[in-house]
Parts: structure tokens; sequence; C-alpha cells
């Protein structure tokens, strides 16, 4: 074999060994730290706390009167994406640390799927987050047209929640084309598999779909219009403070008792300042997702000279959705006592059917009584006949046309 054969064959084999060469990724002690151990824990707290809320929600008869229910489906996507951040988080972090080819080739049989799902329940939580603040911006204002359409949307909850996840579907399913899983037949161990984009309409058209009309309806469209409407809310219902004296008035001439007028206030008052909490939380932990998500629209190669920074805003922002999820339970629980009551007697019910053998372990049976006699004076503040949307357009209407005529 001559030398220019010898040569050529040498520099074969010096291509496959580049392509064929695995390094771990930076900061992979950061990353076991920060999402194998704080990530896991926090999604696994995340998973109780929705699966208990969705529980609570869909089977408590006193809540269920209140219609509660995109809060009843957030909790839902709540609980797929925390799953799905510890299968493609957390997973991804134990490969490359303990250096597991097994697990390397689960994660990229999943991968596909566990991608499409966290991304679709995203987008369907931030677009049922956003349909309950604008209707609770609608019922907070005073005005007659925006009165009807609250009362519109209140009657017709299911379709605007099929809306939503129609929506998610659309904007966000097509993740799982785009993706593709590859092998490398001349490597072998953690450099035979990788991940390849797809275009599905072509180079160009690809751009534009997944850099600007997905990313603003899905990404910087909720973000802007809760952040409107959330401040819109606290502005409405510092301006209505002034006014509370004559819509008690008016009130407690049309519903009756001045303790039912203070139940309705107070009620109306809480759920207002729990949502306000939940959709503050949303927007704190997105504001960096939103960063990373318009650098990379305007200049993604700058960002990725950036290697360090780029992979510690990601693991960031991947988690700080994960908090916010883990923190809904605290925030109703905190602000609803209704909610509250609910939540410990279906946690305590749940335990003591896990717990048949020795049910007196959590729930004793002066904690059952205490909790059955929380769930009468619930039902005592919160009776069956609570006012229906007609009746509060009616309240409100009448406070307006009072207000009017003192003004």
């Amino acid at each position: 074999m001559d030398s220019n054969n010898i040569s050529f064959v040498e520099e074969v084999f010096e291509d496959i060994e580049d392509e064929c060469a695995y390094s771990p990724p930076i900061f992979l002690e950061w990353k076991m730290v920060f999402v194998g151990v704080i990530g896991l824990i926090v999604a696994l707290i995340s998973i109780v706390h929705n699966s208990l809320l969705f529980y609570t929600f869909s089977t408590s008869t006193v809540l269920r009167k209140r219609n509660l229910t995109y809060l009843m489906w957030i909790s839902g996507c709540d609980v797929f994406i925390s799953i799905c951040y510890i299968a493609i988080m957390c997973v991804q972090v134990y490969t490359d640390y303990f250096v597991s080819f097994k697990l390397l080739v689960l994660w990229h049989d999943y991968l596909r799927t566990a991608f499409t799902v966290s991304h679709i329940t995203l987008s369907a939580a931030s677009f049922l987050l956003m349909a309950a603040t604008v209707e609770r911006y609608l019922q907070s204002t005073a005005d007659n047209r925006t009165l009807k359409l609250f009362q519109i949307l209140a009657t017709h909850r299911t379709y605007v929640v099929f809306c939503c996840f129609l929506a998610s579907l659309i904007f966000r399913g097509t993740v799982f084309f785009e993706i593709e899983v590859v092998t490398q037949p001349n490597c072998t161990g953690f450099s035979s598999m990788g991940l390849a984009v797809v275009p599905m309409f072509g180079e160009s058209m690809d751009v534009v779909w997944r850099f600007f009309i997905r990313k603003i309806v899905t990404v910087f469209l909720p973000f802007a219009v809760l952040a409107y409407f959330n401040a819109a809310i606290v502005m409405n219902v510092r301006r209505t403070d002034r006014d509370q004296t004559v819509k008690a008035l008016v009130l407690f001439i049309t519903v009756g008792t001045r303790g039912e007028v203070t139940r309705l206030r107070s009620r109306l008052r809480a759920v207002t300042r729990m949502l306000v909490m939940v959709v503050t939380g949303y927007l704190l932990a997105n504001i960096l997702d939103i960063i990373i998500a318009f650098w990379e629209t305007i200049n993604i190669q700058s960002l990725q000279e950036l290697p360090s920074l780029y992979t510690v805003l990601s693991d960031i922002s991947s988690f700080l959705p994960i908090a916010a999820c883990a923190l809904r339970l605290p925030i109703y629980t905190i602000n609803d006592r209704q909610i509250r009551v609910e939540v410990r007697r279906k946690f305590c019910y749940l335990i003591t059917r896990c717990c048949t053998c020795c049910p007196g372990v959590l729930c004793d049976t002066h904690q059952r009584k205490k909790l059955h006699d929380n769930q009468l004076e619930s039902e005592r503040l919160w009776p069956k006949n609570e006012p229906t949307p007609k009746l509060e357009h009616e309240m409100t209407q009448l406070w307006t046309k009072s207000t009017e005529r003192l003004g």
C-alpha cells in the first residue's frame, strides 16, 4: 500500500473518531444538583399537589358549584408538565452523570412523545389561564357590555376549554414531527445516537412557523395578555373599593341577609386575589423564557457562542414553570378557605382508603370529626342556592344604576 493510500485511510479514521468522540455536557455537576436533585423534588411535589387539586376540583360537590373549571384543567396540565420535566430534563442529566447507555436508549425512545406532551400541556395551561383571567376581568368591570360577554363565557366554559386544548394541539402538536432520532452506524456508545430537527414545510417556512407564528401565539401573546389583564384586574378592584357601600346596599336588597352579602363579596375578592397571585407567578416564572425566546428569534448565533450562559439560563427557565406549578396548592389554600377545607377532606379520604389496615395513622376519629364539622361549616357558609351568573349580572346592573343616580 503506497503512502497516499495510507494517509487517506488515516484521514478517514480521524474523521470517524471526530464524529464518534463523546463530550459530556458542560456544568454536569451543576446540572446534577439543580436539575437532577432540586428539580426532581420540586417536580414530585408539583405532581402530588396538582393531582390532589384535580381530584378535589373534579369530585367535590361544593367546589363544582363555584365553576372552577379552568383551575381544574390547569391542575391537570401541571401534572403532565411535571412528569415530562422529570422524563426529559432529569433523566437526561442522570444519563450523562452516570454514563448509562441503557438509560440513553430509553430516553431517546420516549423523547418525542414526552416533548410533544410537554409542549401541548404548557400551551394549554397558558391559554386556560388567559381564559380565566379575561373572565375575571370582565366580571370585575361594571360595564353592561362586558358583563354580557362574561355571561356568555361563563355559560360556555366547556367549549372554551376545548378550544384551548385544540389551539395547543394545532400550534404545538407538530413538534412530534419536527424531531427525529438519528443513529451513527460507525459509532458506538453515546455517540451512536442523537437528535436532528426535521423540516416540515421547507427551511424558510419552518423558520416562519417555529420562530414567528408559534412563538408569538404560544409564548409572547399569553405573556402580554396576562400581564395586561392582571394589572387591569388590580386597578378595577381598587377602583370599586370606594363603591362598596352602595353595592352592599343593593346586594342586601336583592340577595337577602347581610351575611350572604358579605359571603358573596368576600368570595369574589378571594378568588380574584388567588387568580392574581397565580398569574403573577406565571409571569415571573416565564419572564426568563421570554427573554431567551426573544434572543433566539433575533440572533441565535450570538446566544450559541455563549454556551455556559445558555446552559444555565436554559436550566433555570425550564425549572421556574415547575416551581410555579408546585406553588398552586399553597396559593389556593391560603387565599380560599373553602378550597382549603375541601382539599384537606379529600386528602384525608384518600389516606384513609389507601391505609385501610391502619386508618387512624393520619386520619383518626377526632380528625375525621373535625373535618366533617368543617364541611358542615363550609356548606353553611356556601349553601346550595348560590347566586347564578345571571343573578350576579342583575345585581351588578342594579348597583350600576344606583351609582349613576347618586353620581
